[in-house]
């Protein structure tokens, strides 16, 4: 059974937070044989595409991705050297990184494996943001000026710990 301990995954200043692994470009062994694969393809290297790796370069050619090094040009965002990332230069990806590993790495370099790097964080706003804007139902359709006002540890200012605390999925900080 899994679950999510929010005190130990968000920090509301009890000294509990636990911070889960960092994000890096290392792989972990678990996406190297995805459920439902179909084993190796004749052709292909031995790990055809049942590893995430292949699945992601293999979209990222496919679908004509741009590099992460264009998406951050594009989007005026810092962009990373060839010299941070040396270790593709073996495979002529130092200049021209998939988008996927770009985001990974970009996340270790930037915000010490922390959180989402400026490119990551960007794509993964602007998506929550456009199915929210896309959903007749949804607040940002429904009641564009609405800004919470629930209780919050620091007025003026609301954050997921708040939300937590008010949904009643953590017991209140004294």
């Amino acid at each position: 059974r899994r679950f999510v301990d929010w005190q130990t995954f968000f920090n509301f200043g009890d000294g509990n937070v636990r911070p889960n692994k960092q994000i890096d470009g290392k792989l972990s062994t678990v996406v190297m044989l995805l459920p439902g694969s179909r084993g190796p393809a004749p052709g292909l290297p031995a790990d055809g595409v049942q590893s995430l790796a292949s699945r992601n370069l293999m979209r990222h050619v496919n679908f004509g991705i741009p590099s992460g090094q264009a998406i951050a040009q594009r989007m005026g965002l810092p962009v990373l050297t060839p010299t941070q990332l040396n270790a593709l230069t073996p495979f002529g990806m130092e200049r021209s990184t998939p988008l996927w590993f770009y985001i990974l790495k970009e996340a270790e370099l930037m915000e010490q494996g922390l959180r989402l790097g400026p490119v990551g964080s960007r794509i993964v706003g602007e998506v929550f943001i456009g199915l929210l804007k896309a959903d007749d139902t949804s607040y940002l359709s429904a009641r564009p000026q609405w800004t919470p006002v629930l209780p919050s540890a620091t007025p003026g200012e609301f954050h997921m710990t708040d939300l937590l605390t008010f949904a009643g999925v953590v017991p209140p900080l004294n």
